[in-house]
């Protein structure tokens, strides 16, 4: 028989050929998912429940997102698909809820996860099966230690409490009450808060924790107008928050600083009168603020896609939305979990037209924007 080494080479070719056709398919289904057809991500969120505000309107900002990208072609003809559960804040049902992701939807990864409840659920789901999670909905400094599988978007909230202190020294209103809750959120913000006014070499400020019963208030009240603080810092989330507030200003002028999650315009309507005043951290810039590139893009993005009002909460969903877009886009068409979060670490940085991020091997902060807005009644002012 003659030796023909074209023969030998071409049946090489085909025997590879056909060896790459039996790994396609013996491969997991999530692997095809990740390389194939659409590209999923998914969330677990507190959608329902009295602290759900802010991620109801997030999606709003992420819906318009996907739509506006998904229309201009996805990453390479690929569509991006969003699936969100609702976990009511519970971390037993976000837990279930991830594992669901996983293993029926076939995410890529975690997308636009919150709160701090939910995002602390979820997170022995991920890392067990080493799913990323873009964008989590939290700045709690827990998540804040570097994490190999976690790409932050927003800033923490030991940041913005910083600026809050820092503001508080520059304005002489030192003297503050920081009311906080016995639970994990309140604490790490109050040791943020320790933190930040020794760094601004503020010394009068006092905690006072507000218990769960409505019956405390009354007693917290008078312990807080017999001090007589020039500012209150809010560490409390949920429950009786907004009665303690109204009864608190009714007998305490002092000016009042929340964080983000919770300087929103349904809890301002709650609050009413006793609202007036308020200063908010904002970790995205002004929603109404057309000058700026990233918010006209969302504007016209949020009009197209029927879901206005504007507002904070659903400009961080869209902004949270372009950032993913950004590293799908850097990470290929045959994205792979693997492949996601290095493509997130070529940003040095990242320029959306207004907000920046910025990444790396060892940094997957993202953002360190905040900015202090006042709330006249009406509407959020710089």
């Amino acid at each position: 028989m003659t030796f023909n080494p074209n023969h030998l080479a071409s049946r090489r070719r085909v025997l590879q050929a056909a060896g790459a056709a039996a790994a396609t398919v013996a491969a997991p289904g999530w692997v095809r998912a990740q390389t194939e057809g659409p590209i999923v991500v998914g969330q677990t969120a507190s959608l329902t429940g009295p602290l759900a505000f802010p991620f109801v309107e997030m999606n709003k900002g992420i819906k318009a997102a996907f739509d506006e990208f998904n229309e201009r072609g996805g990453v390479d003809g690929r569509r991006i698909e969003f699936v969100s559960l609702d976990d009511a804040g519970s971390p037993e049902k976000a837990a279930a809820n991830a594992k669901q992701l996983i293993e029926q939807n076939k995410i890529l990864s975690f997308f636009a996860c919150g709160g701090t409840t939910s995002v602390l659920g979820l997170m022995p789901v991920a890392q067990q099966a080493k799913v990323p999670l873009i964008s989590p909905a939290t700045g709690i400094d827990a998540l804040r230690v570097h994490n190999p599988l976690v790409i932050h978007t927003r800033t923490g909230y030991s940041t913005e409490i910083a600026k809050i202190a820092q503001h508080l020294s520059t304005t002489t209103q030192t003297k503050c009450a920081v009311v906080y809750n016995d639970n994990p959120f309140s604490k790490a913000g109050l040791a943020a808060f320790e933190a930040a006014a020794k760094r601004y070499n503020n010394t009068d400020w006092k905690p006072f924790v507000l218990g769960p019963s409505p019956d405390d208030i009354p007693k917290l009240v008078a312990e807080i107008a017999a001090w007589g603080p020039t500012s209150i810092m809010s560490l409390h989330v949920g429950g009786i928050g907004v009665a303690f507030y109204k009864a608190l200003r009714e007998k305490v002028p002092a000016a009042p600083y929340v964080l983000s999650i919770v300087g929103t315009k349904p809890l301002m309507d709650a609050l009413g009168e006793a609202a007036k005043g308020t200063t908010v951290a904002q970790i995205v810039p002004n929603p109404e603020n057309s000058t700026i590139a990233v918010v006209r893009a969302y504007q016209n993005a949020m009009k197209k896609a029927g879901v206005a009002p504007f507002s904070y909460s659903s400009l961080e969903g869209y902004v949270a939305s372009r950032i993913l877009f950004e590293g799908l886009r850097r990470a290929g068409r045959h994205v792979t979990r693997d492949k996601l979060v290095p493509a997130f670490e070529t940003m040095r940085p990242y320029d959306l037209g207004g907000y920046e991020v910025s990444y790396g091997p060892r940094d997957h902060e993202g953002s360190n924007f905040v900015e202090l807005t006042y709330y006249n009644g009406e509407r959020f002012r710089r």
